[in-house]
């Protein structure tokens, strides 16, 4: 890379992690000054403003979260075992990993829901059907190939999964109980038993 684009792409990475953990709105370009150690003259001559450099820190979080979910259920060839990678991988992210603060998706969601014509929220609603989509069709591979039960709906049983998971992350915070996380996974787990089929 050129020292241009690595500039850039730092400006990024330190950005996006300060904007998942603190918020889009609250977070000023002082405190992305103060992160980068790059002054404000630099980053715009990167990105023409505040909200260039929240989108596109919004779509490094995302794509981080997404590899890591998708190594952790590619490993499996079963749905059922690559449900639960995806509840395991998830759940990582109240201990910061692969992203520090959370589900990018999520908080931004929340902080952006009450704020019409957002240059943010297509970026948001794309991520967030990106991995519903992904759910569902995880989930219809496993009916078509006997693995989970033909009664299973795969929207709506990608909808309750990934609820429940960003519900569980905001009760890991509110309580700062690690054993919530345990609590979810566990009944997570316990429910895709329930859809799945008996293995031959």
């Amino acid at each position: 890379m050129r020292k241009g684009e690595l500039t850039r792409r730092n400006i990024i990475l330190k950005s996006a992690t300060i904007f998942n953990k603190k918020g889009y709105m609250t977070t000023s370009m002082n405190d992305i000054i103060q992160e980068t150690n790059i002054q404000k003259g630099g980053i715009y001559r990167h990105f023409k403003d505040k909200e260039q450099l929240m989108v596109e820190s919004f779509q490094f979080s995302t794509e981080i979260m997404q590899n890591h979910l998708q190594a952790s259920v590619l490993q499996h060839e079963n749905a059922t075992d690559r449900l639960i990678a995806f509840v395991e991988a998830f759940l990582e992210l109240s201990i910061g990993e692969p992203i520090v603060g959370g589900c990018p998706i999520f908080n931004a969601a929340i902080e952006m829901d009450d704020l019409e014509g957002n240059t943010l929220l297509p970026s948001i609603n794309e991520a967030m059907d990106i991995m519903i989509n992904w759910l569902v069709k995880i989930i219809e591979d496993g009916i078509s190939n006997q693995e989970l039960k033909q009664s299973v709906k795969p929207y709506d049983t990608a909808i309750y999964i990934v609820s429940t998971l960003e519900g569980g992350l905001v009760l890991d915070r509110l309580k700062n109980d690690g054993q919530l996380t345990k609590v979810i996974s566990n009944n997570l787990k316990q429910y895709i038993s329930m859809i799945a089929t008996e293995r031959q």
